[in-house]
């Protein structure tokens, strides 16, 4: 599994990837060896929303289409929890198969709880759906996974560098001259405070 993973992520990075999201938290201990092994940030797939989550409480709603998703996902958020010295309640409610309009009916059985996470990615569909039933705040994945992603730090011989534009490269890394001077503009890159050259 192992092979398989750091196969995809070198052809990844061969086309370019400037950064790797993961979407199965079935694949923990793989991502982590991949993220230490490889230069470009990566992120698994549920860290990003947990971190956000924890802001709202401490109790959870725990949403997702897919039964055996609730253990997977509930393994991941005492544990980040924890190491913020915490302690978490989390309530499972499955909706077999459904998306948008089962999942926004669940929903309104949803009761003494502080916020609602989506367990799995496809499910960032009816979040809008889910505002609309429910006055609790709702938390999914993707959102929150890009916007982490574009802050995690780049691992480059020189040292650490921003990884954070999605196209362009910070100065410290290694991007050919002529596409540096391509993208040339008074934006800086957070990492050096320098002007892009």
């Amino acid at each position: 599994m192992h092979d398989a993973f750091r196969t995809l992520v070198r052809y990844s990075i061969s086309r370019g990837a400037e950064g790797i999201v993961f979407t199965c938290s079935d694949f923990r201990g793989v991502i982590d060896a991949c993220a230490k092994e490889f230069p470009i940030p990566m992120i698994g797939p549920n860290e990003a929303m947990i971190e956000k989550a924890l802001d709202a409480g401490s109790k959870f709603a725990v949403m997702a289409t897919v039964g055996p998703t609730i253990p997977s996902f509930s393994a991941g958020m005492p544990d980040v929890a924890a190491a913020r010295g915490r302690k978490i309640e989390l309530v499972p409610y499955v909706v077999d198969g459904a998306f948008d309009a089962l999942v926004s009916a669940k929903a309104r059985e949803i009761s003494g709880c502080d916020a609602i996470v989506l367990a799995q990615f496809p499910l960032s569909r009816p979040v809008l759906a889910l505002a609309g039933v429910s006055t609790l705040p709702v938390f999914n994945s993707p959102g929150a996974t890009v916007t982490k992603i574009r802050r995690l730090p780049e691992r480059r011989a020189g040292g650490l560098h921003c990884g954070a534009a999605a196209r362009w490269r910070c100065p410290g890394t290694r991007s050919p001259p002529a596409r540096r001077a391509r993208l040339r503009s008074r934006r800086r890159c957070p990492c050096t405070r320098r002007a892009r050259p």
